[in-house]
């Protein structure tokens, strides 16, 4: 018997799949259920969202809807032409050899992207993760990766495999479904993406690819044994799901009015807030590009609240949320840069 479940699916309906990933993370993290990877696909043309994106647009236009990860990051595809993975753990060593060191936050997806790159190699492709948070064929970026750990430290990584549509389409997607411009997305052409089609020059089967990244996490992580889901884990899913939907999880908005914005490694993030009359922070968000756990930012939050943007108490709470490497924050540099960010708040 193999140390992780495997499961398959396709056509899955995005709302689903965070009802499933809800309730997965929450039994994997108690035990209940082994560690856990899901490969899919979603139904419909999608436009996927990472959690820090500010969108209170329309949920769907142009024949294209809009889809909210669990995770931070970039925007990048999902639906028709893209195939996805959510791999599920107790913690972010969980599976790994017992003399492996603690991973640091920013080793995580250089460890865990591993399975991807090995499958994408039995397919003859010689991937490459150069960092951050794309993996690339010839410097030409053909999927993108991210993680979550929630309160208990149960982690999410995930990563979206473009297989006959990727950011070159994304891009021009981007312009009739968010004419506003309100999501954030660099320039891509076939230079500097590409997709599995156009590297393999033949079509895929969702099966096939399937297949080769699952032996690749199965090799990676002391052997995966594949099974469907259950009939009481779909109920749970769709029961999470309704709640998420009725919460609106989708759409993100603020209020704050003060806003500080940077260029960032995968992008830009932007600090905004609102103050008091006295100067003191009523309510302050992290937005953008950013890959960040939710606990974390919940933290810094709670941190700023009711102190002034000054720099001695911006320090003191960056420091205290993210200064001891349990909570993290990817795609901003060092520390001084959300520093920075935040106290020219303005």
């Amino acid at each position: 018997m193999g140390a992780f479940d495997i499961v398959m699916l396709q056509g899955l309906e995005p709302w689903h799949l965070l009802g499933l990933e809800a309730h997965l993370l929450e039994t994997v993290a108690t035990m209940e259920t082994r560690p856990i990877l899901l490969i899919y696909t979603l139904s419909g043309q999608i436009i996927s969202l990472g959690r820090y994106h500010l969108y209170d647009g329309p949920l769907g236009r142009a024949d294209l809807s809009a889809h909210r990860r669990f995770t931070g990051g970039r925007v990048v595809g999902s639906g028709h032409g893209w195939l996805n993975l959510a791999l599920m753990l107790p913690s972010r060593e969980a599976l790994l050899p017992a003399h492996d060191p603690k991973l640091k936050p920013d080793q995580v997806m250089n460890r865990y992207v591993r399975g991807l790159l090995a499958g994408l190699r039995e397919l003859g492709l010689d991937g490459f993760y150069p960092g951050r948070d794309a993996v690339t064929l010839e410097r030409r970026e053909i999927a993108m990766c991210t993680f979550e750990t929630d309160a208990s430290g149960a982690m999410l990584f995930e990563a979206a495999l473009a297989i006959n549509r990727g950011m070159e389409e994304v891009v021009h997607e981007l312009e009739r479904f968010d004419p506003d411009g309100q999501l954030p997305c660099a320039m891509y052409g076939p230079d500097v993406a590409t997709k599995l089609v156009r590297e393999l020059d033949r079509d895929i089967t969702f099966m096939e690819v399937a297949g080769a990244i699952a032996r690749g996490y199965s090799n990676l992580l002391g052997g995966g044994d594949r099974r469907e889901l259950t009939a009481l884990e779909n109920a749970h899913a769709e029961r999470r799901a309704a709640a998420l939907e009725q919460r609106g999880w989708l759409q993100l908005a603020t209020g704050d009015n003060l806003t500080s914005r940077l260029a960032s490694q995968l992008g830009s993030i932007e600090a905004r807030a609102k103050n008091s009359a006295d100067g003191a922070v009523e309510s302050i968000g992290l937005f953008g590009d950013l890959i960040a756990n939710s606990a974390g930012i919940a933290a810094l939050q709670s941190e700023i609240v009711g102190r002034h943007l000054d720099l001695a108490s911006v320090s003191t709470a960056v420091m205290k949320t993210f200064g001891h490497g349990d909570n993290f924050i990817l795609g901003i540099g060092e520390l001084a840069n959300l520093v920075k960010l935040i106290t020219r708040v303005q």
